[in-house]
């Protein structure tokens, strides 16, 4: 006999995936794009276009992300558009869409300012591993601040004339 435990975050189909007890503790949040029909989906991508802007869930997508992920909402809102239903779509739309979902989902949740990040490290001085854990968001900010710091600093002495 042999026992197999899995600990995850991730939402499984119970009845296709091989899974034989499953614990869910609390709601799950949806975050992701699960487009079925074109109303639908306008809303989902009004959503996450606005989750993109300054302050939102999405701010700290990088220019590249950003941009394929308007494409690929651009690539589903045509597909949905040529169709009534996603049930409507023949099987190389229906692929074509899935995987533009997929794409989206993966870059919206590695981008997600609410994403734990844990790190394990021995603080200087001990040998004793302690565990911190931040947002992506708080991540992202503090970089931005430290980055903000380094220009300051970079224009106040090139601004500073010399002999001084």
């Amino acid at each position: 006999m042999s026992l197999t435990i899995r600990l995850g975050d991730r939402l499984t189909d119970l009845y296709k995936q091989p899974v034989d007890l499953a614990v869910r503790y609390g709601k799950p949040e949806d975050s992701s794009l699960v487009a079925q029909s074109l109303d639908g989906f306008q809303a989902e991508a009004g959503a996450i276009r606005t989750g993109m802007q300054p302050g939102g869930r999405y701010e700290f997508l990088k220019a590249d992300d950003r941009s394929r992920v308007e494409a690929r909402l651009n690539t589903m809102q045509a597909l949905l558009q040529a169709n009534a239903t996603q049930n409507d779509l023949n099987t190389r739309d229906k692929l074509a869409l899935v995987n533009a979902q997929e794409e989206v989902n993966g870059i919206l949740k590695h981008n997600d300012s609410n994403r734990l990040v844990c790190e394990r490290r021995s603080p200087v001085g001990s040998h004793i591993p302690v565990t911190s854990c931040r947002t992506y968001g708080e991540i992202e900010e503090q970089r931005r601040e430290a980055q903000k710091g380094v220009s300051d600093m970079s224009q106040k002495w090139r601004s500073t004339p010399a002999g001084n």
